[in-house]
């Protein structure tokens, strides 16, 4: 299966459950996934795999998606403070 059909499912997924929390918490765990296990080529092939996600779900849902971002951004600043992420 191609990336972008595999993003265009997650977007779907993710726009289809209306929760913020939940949306943003599953983007942030993928990223944060590939930063604790993969090699840095990996972890550039899932910041793209995440863009597209976002870009998909733009189309179909701006207000949504702002909010999802706006949240990823928060906890992302939350846990780089906490020092719970890489730095």
């Amino acid at each position: 299966m191609k990336v972008k059909s595999i993003a265009k499912m997650y977007a779907a997924n993710f726009l289809t459950s209306g929760d913020v929390e939940w949306v943003a918490e599953e983007l942030f765990t993928i990223m944060e996934t590939s930063i604790e296990k993969d090699s840095y080529e990996d972890q550039e092939t899932t910041k793209e795999f995440l863009v597209l996600i976002i870009q998909f779900m733009n189309d179909y849902d701006k207000v949504f998606t702002e909010e999802v971002t706006k949240t990823y951004l928060e906890k992302t600043i939350q846990m780089y403070n906490k020092g719970t992420t890489k730095k």
